[in-house]
């Protein structure tokens, strides 16, 4: 494997990718992220909820923890879809090819290389490989790569840089 030559990354930023990008992206940072644990409160509020509301008791507990289980788990992530998909409709970059190059140095993009000690992790997917970096996320599917090794290589770099983060499939 020829680990000298860069890595090439080509994709198009099209809405398709987009929708994806903001489901893999949403689901991890929601399930690695303490704030899970606000969810869970509100289930157990519910639940106590549901133990006055039979021993008696008022509604009010039970309404405003179903309103705020309804809100956590659905409402919040459609309010930030639609933001996400209006700054899409307003990006310079919609609908417009992204081209990325890798090396042992970094991530080059549009002239600009992002070192690897900027880049905070990556995280390999079943069908797609997020990298976060310090300014922005990138969502780069695996038919970005050209070849399998290209891929592979591109995984090298990110676990020799130790980025490498929840490795799946």
């Amino acid at each position: 494997m020829n680990t000298s030559k860069p890595v090439t990354i080509c994709y198009r930023w099209d809405k398709e990718n987009l929708k994806k990008a903001f489901v893999h992206a949403y689901e991890y940072q929601f399930k690695h992220s303490v704030r899970r644990y606000i969810g869970w409160l509100f289930i157990a509020m519910v639940q106590f909820g549901v133990v006055v509301v039979l021993k008696g008791g008022s509604v009010g507990l039970l309404l405003f923890s179903t309103i705020l289980i309804l809100y956590w788990y659905f409402i919040k992530r459609w309010l930030i879809y639609r933001r996400t998909l209006t700054s899409f409709k307003h990006s310079e970059f919609r609908d417009m090819p992204i081209a990325l190059e890798a090396n042992k140095d970094g991530i080059k993009q549009h002239g600009t290389v992002i070192p690897w000690k900027e880049i905070q992790r990556v995280i390999f997917l079943d069908d797609a490989i997020l990298l976060y970096n310090k300014d922005k996320t990138f969502y780069i599917p695996h038919s970005a790569f050209s070849s399998l090794e290209e891929k592979s290589r591109f995984k090298s770099f990110a676990k020799e840089k130790e980025r490498l983060v929840n490795v799946q499939g």
